[in-house]
Protein backbone atom coordinates (compact mmCIF):
# COMPACT_ATOMS: atom_id res chain seq x y z
CA UNK A 1 0.00 0.00 0.00
CA UNK A 2 1.30 3.46 -0.74
CA UNK A 3 0.40 6.50 0.79
CA UNK A 4 0.98 10.03 0.15
CA UNK A 5 2.88 12.34 3.08
CA UNK A 6 3.38 15.93 3.45
CA UNK A 7 6.21 17.64 4.86
CA UNK A 8 6.50 21.24 5.80
CA UNK A 9 8.88 23.73 6.06
CA UNK A 10 11.71 23.59 7.88
CA UNK A 11 11.21 19.95 8.34
CA UNK A 12 11.15 19.42 4.92
CA UNK A 13 14.14 21.87 3.80
CA UNK A 14 16.25 20.22 6.78
CA UNK A 15 15.61 16.60 5.78
CA UNK A 16 16.65 17.95 2.47
CA UNK A 17 19.74 19.27 3.05
CA UNK A 18 20.92 16.65 5.19
CA UNK A 19 20.20 14.02 2.39
CA UNK A 20 22.25 16.40 -0.43
CA UNK A 21 24.86 17.07 2.30
CA UNK A 22 25.23 13.31 3.35
CA UNK A 23 25.50 12.23 -0.62
CA UNK A 24 28.14 14.90 -0.99
CA UNK A 25 30.59 13.94 1.81
CA UNK A 26 30.30 10.53 0.19
CA UNK A 27 31.22 11.77 -4.01
CA UNK A 28 33.67 13.78 -2.57
CA UNK A 29 35.62 11.05 -1.46
CA UNK A 30 36.35 10.60 -5.54
CA UNK A 31 37.73 14.21 -6.36
CA UNK A 32 41.19 14.77 -7.48
CA UNK A 33 44.07 12.09 -8.45
CA UNK A 34 44.21 11.05 -4.90
CA UNK A 35 40.70 9.97 -4.91
CA UNK A 36 39.37 7.30 -2.66
CA UNK A 37 37.19 4.59 -4.18
CA UNK A 38 33.86 3.42 -2.87
CA UNK A 39 33.05 -0.42 -2.40
CA UNK A 40 29.33 -0.98 -3.02
CA UNK A 41 27.58 -3.70 -1.89
CA UNK A 42 25.43 -5.64 -4.80
CA UNK A 43 23.97 -8.59 -3.21
CA UNK A 44 24.13 -11.50 -4.08
CA UNK A 45 26.45 -10.99 -6.83
CA UNK A 46 29.69 -9.25 -6.43
CA UNK A 47 30.37 -5.69 -5.35
CA UNK A 48 30.79 -2.25 -7.70
CA UNK A 49 33.80 -0.15 -7.03
CA UNK A 50 32.66 2.99 -7.69
CA UNK A 51 35.56 5.53 -8.34
CA UNK A 52 33.31 8.53 -10.36
CA UNK A 53 31.05 10.83 -8.48
CA UNK A 54 27.96 9.96 -10.41
CA UNK A 55 28.35 5.99 -9.81
CA UNK A 56 28.51 6.73 -5.81
CA UNK A 57 25.54 9.09 -6.48
CA UNK A 58 23.82 6.75 -8.17
CA UNK A 59 23.99 3.78 -5.17
CA UNK A 60 22.50 5.82 -2.57
CA UNK A 61 19.02 5.54 -1.36
CA UNK A 62 18.18 7.06 1.98
CA UNK A 63 14.94 5.51 3.99
CA UNK A 64 14.23 9.05 5.09
CA UNK A 65 12.14 10.07 1.33
CA UNK A 66 12.82 13.44 1.65
CA UNK A 67 16.23 12.88 2.28
CA UNK A 68 15.84 10.68 -0.70
CA UNK A 69 14.69 13.73 -2.56
CA UNK A 70 17.74 15.81 -1.69
CA UNK A 71 19.87 12.77 -2.50
CA UNK A 72 18.00 12.26 -6.09
CA UNK A 73 18.72 16.07 -6.56
CA UNK A 74 22.68 15.67 -6.12
CA UNK A 75 22.21 12.19 -8.40
CA UNK A 76 20.20 14.33 -11.53
CA UNK A 77 23.02 17.09 -11.55
CA UNK A 78 25.66 14.92 -11.38
CA UNK A 79 24.49 13.04 -14.37
CA UNK A 80 23.79 15.93 -16.64
CA UNK A 81 27.00 17.32 -16.19
CA UNK A 82 28.28 13.44 -16.72
CA UNK A 83 26.73 13.51 -19.89
CA UNK A 84 27.55 16.61 -20.99
CA UNK A 85 31.30 16.51 -19.95
CA UNK A 86 31.87 12.95 -19.00
CA UNK A 87 33.66 14.75 -15.98
CA UNK A 88 33.07 17.19 -13.22
CA UNK A 89 30.62 15.14 -12.13
CA UNK A 90 31.72 15.15 -8.16
CA UNK A 91 33.25 18.64 -8.33
CA UNK A 92 29.04 19.74 -8.90
CA UNK A 93 27.61 17.58 -6.29
CA UNK A 94 30.31 19.15 -3.69
CA UNK A 95 29.55 22.80 -4.65
CA UNK A 96 25.20 21.97 -5.18
CA UNK A 97 25.14 21.08 -1.69
CA UNK A 98 27.56 23.51 -0.33
CA UNK A 99 25.76 26.38 -1.94
CA UNK A 100 22.68 24.44 -0.67
CA UNK A 101 23.84 24.65 2.64
CA UNK A 102 25.16 28.76 2.09
CA UNK A 103 21.38 29.46 1.03
CA UNK A 104 19.46 27.38 4.22
CA UNK A 105 21.84 29.14 6.21
CA UNK A 106 20.53 32.56 5.05
CA UNK A 107 17.05 31.68 4.48
CA UNK A 108 16.66 30.86 8.45
CA UNK A 109 18.90 34.04 9.67
CA UNK A 110 15.38 35.72 8.74
CA UNK A 111 15.91 37.58 5.82
CA UNK A 112 13.77 38.41 2.74
CA UNK A 113 13.75 35.24 0.23
CA UNK A 114 13.72 37.41 -2.55
CA UNK A 115 16.67 39.63 -1.49
CA UNK A 116 18.57 36.02 -1.06
CA UNK A 117 17.47 34.87 -3.96
CA UNK A 118 18.70 38.77 -5.94
CA UNK A 119 21.98 38.38 -4.04
CA UNK A 120 22.76 34.59 -4.74
CA UNK A 121 22.02 35.77 -8.66
CA UNK A 122 24.53 38.24 -8.48
CA UNK A 123 27.23 36.36 -6.49
CA UNK A 124 27.12 33.34 -9.14
CA UNK A 125 27.28 36.11 -11.83
CA UNK A 126 30.00 37.21 -10.70
CA UNK A 127 31.88 33.88 -9.74
CA UNK A 128 30.88 33.05 -13.69
CA UNK A 129 32.55 36.75 -14.41
CA UNK A 130 35.71 35.75 -12.46
CA UNK A 131 36.54 32.66 -13.90
CA UNK A 132 35.97 33.70 -17.69
CA UNK A 133 38.57 36.40 -17.02
CA UNK A 134 40.99 33.85 -15.72
CA UNK A 135 41.02 31.92 -19.14
CA UNK A 136 44.43 30.71 -21.11
CA UNK A 137 44.34 29.68 -24.32
CA UNK A 138 45.69 26.09 -24.91
CA UNK A 139 48.22 26.42 -27.25
CA UNK A 140 51.46 24.60 -26.32
CA UNK A 141 52.17 20.78 -25.92
CA UNK A 142 52.62 21.36 -22.09
CA UNK A 143 49.01 23.69 -21.82
CA UNK A 144 48.09 19.95 -23.50
CA UNK A 145 49.75 17.88 -20.99
CA UNK A 146 48.01 19.62 -17.65
CA UNK A 147 44.50 19.69 -18.82
CA UNK A 148 45.19 15.53 -19.72
CA UNK A 149 47.09 15.18 -16.23
CA UNK A 150 44.32 16.71 -14.40
CA UNK A 151 41.46 14.84 -16.25
CA UNK A 152 42.78 11.49 -16.90
CA UNK A 153 44.14 11.44 -12.45
CA UNK A 154 48.10 10.34 -13.34
CA UNK A 155 50.57 9.55 -16.09
CA UNK A 156 49.38 6.14 -17.08
CA UNK A 157 48.18 7.13 -20.24
CA UNK A 158 49.17 10.51 -20.36
CA UNK A 159 51.79 10.28 -23.63
CA UNK A 160 49.72 8.05 -25.32
CA UNK A 161 46.81 10.71 -24.46
CA UNK A 162 49.10 13.57 -26.01
CA UNK A 163 49.71 12.14 -29.14
CA UNK A 164 45.84 11.03 -29.82
CA UNK A 165 45.01 14.41 -29.20
CA UNK A 166 47.86 16.46 -30.86
CA UNK A 167 47.57 13.73 -34.24
CA UNK A 168 43.88 14.78 -34.18
CA UNK A 169 44.12 18.70 -33.83
CA UNK A 170 41.64 20.96 -33.15
CA UNK A 171 38.84 19.25 -35.96
CA UNK A 172 39.77 15.73 -35.77
CA UNK A 173 38.13 13.29 -33.23
CA UNK A 174 39.80 10.72 -30.77
CA UNK A 175 37.53 7.43 -30.70
CA UNK A 176 38.51 5.45 -27.39
CA UNK A 177 38.04 1.94 -27.51
CA UNK A 178 38.89 -1.12 -26.10
CA UNK A 179 41.86 -2.68 -27.02
CA UNK A 180 41.97 -6.88 -27.59
CA UNK A 181 45.76 -6.97 -26.77
CA UNK A 182 48.12 -3.89 -25.58
CA UNK A 183 47.55 -0.13 -26.45
CA UNK A 184 47.37 1.13 -29.79
CA UNK A 185 47.16 4.33 -31.23
CA UNK A 186 45.63 4.94 -34.89
CA UNK A 187 45.77 7.63 -36.96
CA UNK A 188 43.10 7.36 -39.78
CA UNK A 189 43.29 10.30 -42.33
CA UNK A 190 40.87 11.35 -44.55
CA UNK A 191 37.32 9.91 -45.43
CA UNK A 192 36.96 6.62 -43.83
CA UNK A 193 33.97 4.30 -43.04
CA UNK A 194 33.28 0.60 -41.48
CA UNK A 195 32.01 -1.28 -43.80
CA UNK A 196 33.78 -2.60 -46.80
CA UNK A 197 32.74 -3.99 -50.58
CA UNK A 198 29.05 -4.83 -50.78
CA UNK A 199 30.52 -8.65 -52.16
CA UNK A 200 33.29 -10.48 -52.11
CA UNK A 201 32.04 -11.02 -56.06
CA UNK A 202 33.31 -7.50 -56.39
CA UNK A 203 36.54 -7.66 -55.55
CA UNK A 204 39.57 -9.47 -57.48
CA UNK A 205 40.36 -13.32 -57.03
CA UNK A 206 42.49 -13.37 -54.42
CA UNK A 207 43.01 -9.69 -53.60
CA UNK A 208 41.91 -8.86 -49.98
CA UNK A 209 40.97 -5.19 -51.45
CA UNK A 210 39.95 -3.27 -54.31
CA UNK A 211 41.72 0.06 -54.92
CA UNK A 212 39.75 2.16 -57.76
CA UNK A 213 42.36 5.08 -58.68
CA UNK A 214 40.90 8.58 -59.93
CA UNK A 215 37.44 7.26 -59.51
CA UNK A 216 34.24 8.38 -60.04
CA UNK A 217 31.68 8.67 -57.25
CA UNK A 218 27.60 7.84 -57.64
CA UNK A 219 26.11 8.61 -54.42
CA UNK A 220 22.08 6.84 -54.20
CA UNK A 221 19.92 8.05 -51.65
CA UNK A 222 17.92 4.80 -52.27
CA UNK A 223 17.77 1.00 -52.46
CA UNK A 224 18.73 -1.08 -55.63
CA UNK A 225 16.45 -4.17 -55.90
CA UNK A 226 17.81 -4.77 -59.59
CA UNK A 227 20.78 -4.63 -61.57
CA UNK A 228 18.02 -3.15 -64.65
CA UNK A 229 17.39 0.06 -62.67
CA UNK A 230 20.87 0.90 -62.54
CA UNK A 231 22.20 -0.60 -66.18
CA UNK A 232 21.88 2.05 -67.98
CA UNK A 233 24.67 4.09 -66.19
CA UNK A 234 27.21 1.49 -65.09
CA UNK A 235 26.80 1.25 -69.35
CA UNK A 236 28.14 4.68 -69.50
CA UNK A 237 31.26 4.55 -67.17
CA UNK A 238 31.70 0.96 -69.05
CA UNK A 239 32.16 2.09 -72.50
CA UNK A 240 34.30 5.25 -70.55
CA UNK A 241 36.44 2.51 -69.06
CA UNK A 242 36.81 4.70 -65.77
CA UNK A 243 36.57 3.03 -62.37
CA UNK A 244 33.43 3.70 -60.60
CA UNK A 245 32.38 3.98 -57.12
CA UNK A 246 28.54 3.13 -56.45
CA UNK A 247 27.32 4.54 -53.53
CA UNK A 248 23.39 3.25 -52.44
CA UNK A 249 21.38 3.06 -49.02
CA UNK A 250 20.74 -0.56 -49.66
CA UNK A 251 21.30 -3.21 -52.22
CA UNK A 252 18.73 -6.75 -52.64
CA UNK A 253 20.42 -9.78 -52.96
CA UNK A 254 19.45 -10.28 -56.77
CA UNK A 255 20.94 -6.86 -57.59
CA UNK A 256 24.40 -7.71 -55.59
CA UNK A 257 24.53 -11.37 -57.51
CA UNK A 258 23.70 -9.44 -61.01
CA UNK A 259 26.34 -6.81 -60.53
CA UNK A 260 28.76 -9.14 -59.43
CA UNK A 261 28.28 -11.11 -62.98
CA UNK A 262 28.44 -7.95 -64.70
CA UNK A 263 31.94 -7.18 -63.42
CA UNK A 264 33.30 -10.44 -64.20
CA UNK A 265 31.86 -10.48 -67.73
CA UNK A 266 33.05 -7.26 -68.62
CA UNK A 267 36.04 -6.45 -66.18
CA UNK A 268 34.80 -3.38 -65.51
CA UNK A 269 36.53 -1.24 -62.95
CA UNK A 270 33.23 -1.30 -60.43
CA UNK A 271 32.91 -1.39 -56.86
CA UNK A 272 29.77 -1.43 -54.98
CA UNK A 273 29.45 -0.11 -51.23
CA UNK A 274 26.24 0.23 -49.42
CA UNK A 275 25.87 3.59 -47.23
CA UNK A 276 27.09 2.45 -43.51
CA UNK A 277 25.07 2.55 -40.28
CA UNK A 278 21.48 2.11 -39.71
CA UNK A 279 18.47 3.67 -39.91
CA UNK A 280 19.01 7.29 -40.85
CA UNK A 281 22.46 7.10 -39.89
CA UNK A 282 22.60 5.53 -43.22
CA UNK A 283 21.14 8.87 -44.84
CA UNK A 284 23.72 11.06 -43.37
CA UNK A 285 26.30 9.27 -44.12
CA UNK A 286 25.54 8.72 -47.79
CA UNK A 287 25.13 13.05 -47.80
CA UNK A 288 28.54 13.33 -46.20
CA UNK A 289 29.82 10.95 -49.00
CA UNK A 290 28.16 13.04 -51.68
CA UNK A 291 29.35 16.31 -50.31
CA UNK A 292 32.88 15.09 -49.78
CA UNK A 293 33.23 13.66 -53.19
CA UNK A 294 31.54 16.92 -55.09
CA UNK A 295 28.91 14.41 -56.29
CA UNK A 296 25.03 15.48 -56.49
CA UNK A 297 22.74 13.00 -53.95
CA UNK A 298 20.73 10.82 -56.69
CA UNK A 299 17.37 10.00 -55.65
CA UNK A 300 13.73 10.78 -54.86
CA UNK A 301 14.27 13.34 -52.17
CA UNK A 302 17.09 14.98 -54.31
CA UNK A 303 14.91 15.17 -57.42
CA UNK A 304 18.06 13.72 -59.47
CA UNK A 305 17.49 10.68 -61.26
CA UNK A 306 19.85 7.67 -61.97
CA UNK A 307 18.87 7.97 -65.80
CA UNK A 308 20.21 11.66 -65.64
CA UNK A 309 23.53 10.95 -64.73
CA UNK A 310 26.37 13.14 -65.98
CA UNK A 311 29.89 13.50 -65.58
CA UNK A 312 29.15 17.27 -64.20
CA UNK A 313 27.09 15.50 -61.24
CA UNK A 314 29.27 12.67 -60.44
CA UNK A 315 31.87 12.48 -57.68
CA UNK A 316 35.54 12.36 -58.33
CA UNK A 317 38.27 10.81 -55.50
CA UNK A 318 41.82 10.58 -55.82
CA UNK A 319 41.91 7.14 -54.60
CA UNK A 320 39.43 4.70 -53.17
CA UNK A 321 40.46 1.88 -50.82
CA UNK A 322 37.99 -1.64 -49.91
CA UNK A 323 38.18 -4.05 -47.95
CA UNK A 324 35.81 -6.36 -46.44
CA UNK A 325 35.44 -4.46 -43.44
CA UNK A 326 36.35 -0.47 -44.25
CA UNK A 327 36.23 2.04 -47.12
CA UNK A 328 38.72 4.29 -47.64
CA UNK A 329 39.11 7.37 -49.78
CA UNK A 330 41.36 9.45 -50.59
CA UNK A 331 40.52 13.21 -51.82
CA UNK A 332 42.66 15.43 -53.29
CA UNK A 333 39.34 18.13 -54.87
CA UNK A 334 38.27 21.26 -53.06
CA UNK A 335 34.48 20.50 -53.42
CA UNK A 336 33.77 24.28 -52.64
CA UNK A 337 30.72 25.37 -50.91
CA UNK A 338 29.43 22.59 -51.07
CA UNK A 339 31.72 20.61 -48.64
CA UNK A 340 31.90 23.92 -45.82
CA UNK A 341 28.16 23.97 -46.48
CA UNK A 342 27.90 20.51 -45.37
CA UNK A 343 30.04 20.54 -42.35
CA UNK A 344 27.79 23.59 -41.30
CA UNK A 345 24.90 21.28 -41.58
CA UNK A 346 26.24 18.91 -39.47
CA UNK A 347 27.50 21.52 -36.81
CA UNK A 348 24.18 22.23 -36.41
CA UNK A 349 23.08 18.38 -36.08
CA UNK A 350 26.05 18.63 -33.29
CA UNK A 351 24.04 21.48 -31.38
CA UNK A 352 21.13 19.88 -31.66
CA UNK A 353 22.26 17.06 -30.41
CA UNK A 354 23.64 18.84 -26.95
CA UNK A 355 21.48 16.41 -24.69
CA UNK A 356 22.05 13.47 -26.52
CA UNK A 357 25.54 12.09 -26.05
CA UNK A 358 25.07 9.10 -28.20
CA UNK A 359 24.00 11.29 -30.83
CA UNK A 360 26.30 14.24 -30.21
CA UNK A 361 29.42 12.00 -30.81
CA UNK A 362 27.94 10.43 -33.63
CA UNK A 363 27.75 13.76 -35.15
CA UNK A 364 30.91 14.83 -33.69
CA UNK A 365 32.66 12.01 -35.64
CA UNK A 366 30.93 12.86 -39.10
CA UNK A 367 32.61 16.34 -38.75
CA UNK A 368 35.45 14.91 -38.02
CA UNK A 369 35.62 12.93 -41.17
CA UNK A 370 35.17 15.50 -43.43
CA UNK A 371 37.65 17.97 -41.56
CA UNK A 372 40.71 16.11 -40.42
CA UNK A 373 40.13 12.18 -39.83
CA UNK A 374 39.55 10.10 -36.60
CA UNK A 375 42.45 8.93 -34.48
CA UNK A 376 41.57 5.53 -32.64
CA UNK A 377 43.07 5.09 -29.37
CA UNK A 378 42.32 1.43 -28.10
CA UNK A 379 42.77 0.64 -24.43
CA UNK A 380 44.06 -2.51 -22.72
CA UNK A 381 44.18 -3.63 -19.10
CA UNK A 382 45.67 -6.72 -17.09
CA UNK A 383 41.11 -6.94 -16.28
CA UNK A 384 37.96 -5.83 -17.23
CA UNK A 385 37.73 -3.49 -14.01
CA UNK A 386 41.42 -1.79 -14.73
CA UNK A 387 40.51 -1.78 -18.60
CA UNK A 388 36.80 -0.03 -17.80
CA UNK A 389 38.91 2.33 -15.41
CA UNK A 390 41.59 2.90 -17.74
CA UNK A 391 38.95 3.66 -20.79
CA UNK A 392 36.91 6.24 -18.58
CA UNK A 393 40.09 7.74 -17.50
CA UNK A 394 40.84 8.43 -21.29
CA UNK A 395 37.44 9.51 -22.52
CA UNK A 396 37.49 12.14 -19.58
CA UNK A 397 40.85 13.57 -20.75
CA UNK A 398 39.94 13.58 -24.12
CA UNK A 399 36.32 15.34 -23.34
CA UNK A 400 38.57 17.80 -21.30
CA UNK A 401 41.01 18.72 -24.47
CA UNK A 402 38.03 19.22 -26.42
CA UNK A 403 36.06 21.86 -23.72
CA UNK A 404 40.00 23.44 -23.04
CA UNK A 405 40.37 23.65 -26.99
CA UNK A 406 37.17 25.67 -27.11
CA UNK A 407 37.21 27.88 -24.27
CA UNK A 408 40.56 27.59 -22.53
CA UNK A 409 41.84 26.65 -19.17
CA UNK A 410 42.03 28.21 -15.42
CA UNK A 411 43.58 26.57 -12.26
CA UNK A 412 42.56 23.16 -11.32
CA UNK A 413 41.93 21.55 -7.89
CA UNK A 414 39.30 23.62 -7.03
CA UNK A 415 41.62 26.92 -7.01
CA UNK A 416 39.74 28.86 -9.36
CA UNK A 417 36.10 28.12 -8.06
CA UNK A 418 38.09 28.73 -4.13
CA UNK A 419 39.84 32.43 -5.87
CA UNK A 420 36.20 33.51 -6.95
CA UNK A 421 34.45 32.76 -3.65
CA UNK A 422 37.32 34.71 -2.00
CA UNK A 423 36.40 37.74 -4.23
CA UNK A 424 32.91 37.56 -3.32
CA UNK A 425 34.34 37.70 0.88
CA UNK A 426 33.04 36.10 4.22
CA UNK A 427 30.25 38.61 4.24
CA UNK A 428 28.54 37.32 1.23
CA UNK A 429 25.89 34.68 0.96
CA UNK A 430 28.16 31.71 -0.69
CA UNK A 431 31.49 33.33 -0.81
CA UNK A 432 32.44 30.49 1.14
CA UNK A 433 30.80 27.47 -0.30
CA UNK A 434 33.06 28.06 -3.67
CA UNK A 435 35.58 26.59 -1.29
CA UNK A 436 34.21 23.31 -0.88
CA UNK A 437 35.92 21.32 -4.23
CA UNK A 438 39.02 22.57 -2.63
CA UNK A 439 38.82 21.36 0.70
CA UNK A 440 37.84 17.77 -0.46
CA UNK A 441 40.90 17.69 -2.80
CA UNK A 442 43.00 18.91 0.12
CA UNK A 443 41.66 16.16 2.36
CA UNK A 444 41.73 13.69 -0.36
CA UNK A 445 45.85 14.51 -0.57
CA UNK A 446 45.35 16.20 -3.67
CA UNK A 447 47.51 19.33 -2.28
CA UNK A 448 50.38 17.03 -1.75
CA UNK A 449 50.53 16.33 -5.43
CA UNK A 450 52.88 17.97 -8.00
CA UNK A 451 50.45 18.53 -10.55
CA UNK A 452 49.56 21.85 -11.92
CA UNK A 453 46.28 20.94 -12.39
CA UNK A 454 44.36 23.04 -15.39
CA UNK A 455 40.40 22.36 -16.11
CA UNK A 456 38.65 23.85 -18.94
CA UNK A 457 36.76 27.14 -18.75
CA UNK A 458 33.56 26.33 -19.98
CA UNK A 459 33.08 22.54 -17.89
CA UNK A 460 33.56 24.55 -14.51
CA UNK A 461 31.23 27.72 -15.66
CA UNK A 462 28.27 24.69 -16.70
CA UNK A 463 29.46 23.05 -12.90
CA UNK A 464 28.81 26.32 -11.14
CA UNK A 465 25.34 27.10 -13.05
CA UNK A 466 24.07 23.68 -12.72
CA UNK A 467 24.90 23.53 -8.90
CA UNK A 468 23.58 26.84 -8.31
CA UNK A 469 20.63 26.18 -10.11
CA UNK A 470 20.26 22.69 -7.90
CA UNK A 471 20.61 24.67 -4.79
CA UNK A 472 18.31 27.71 -5.54
CA UNK A 473 15.63 25.17 -6.62
CA UNK A 474 15.81 22.67 -3.35
CA UNK A 475 16.04 26.07 -0.76
CA UNK A 476 12.37 27.02 -2.08
CA UNK A 477 10.92 24.14 -0.78
CA UNK A 478 7.93 24.60 1.18
CA UNK A 479 6.43 21.41 1.51
CA UNK A 480 7.05 18.10 -0.03
CA UNK A 481 5.23 15.09 -0.78
CA UNK A 482 5.96 11.83 -0.95
CA UNK A 483 4.94 8.71 -1.53
CA UNK A 484 7.32 5.63 0.47
CA UNK A 485 7.42 2.33 -0.23
CA UNK A 486 5.74 0.14 1.65
CA UNK A 487 9.19 -2.01 2.74
CA UNK A 488 8.65 -6.04 2.79
CA UNK A 489 9.09 -7.92 6.10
Amino acid sequence: MVTTRFHFADDARRSIVDGATKVARLVELTLGPAARTVLVERAPGRPLVASSGYDVALQVDFACPVEQIGAQAMRNVSWEVSDRWGDGTATVVSLAAALLQSLDRADKSGRDRRTISATFGAEVAEVVATLTRSTTPVVEEEDFRQVIETAAGGDDLLQLLLEAVLSAGPQGYVDVVPAVDADALEVGRGLAFDGGWLSSDLAPSGKSSVVLDKAYVVAFDGAVQSIAEIGPMLDVFVRMDRPLLFVATSFSDEAKIQLGSLVRRTGAKIAAVRAPGEGDWRRFHIGDIAAATGSTLFGDEGGYSLKNVRPELVGRVQKIELTANESRFEIDVDTGPELEFRKAQIRGDVARSRYLSLDRERHEKRLARLSAGIVTLSISGHTERERAQRIGSAQRAVQAIKAARQSGTIAGGGIALREAGRILGNSSVTGPAFEAPFRALSANGAAASSLSPRDPCNLLVDVVRRAAATAASLVSTDVAITHPRRLAN
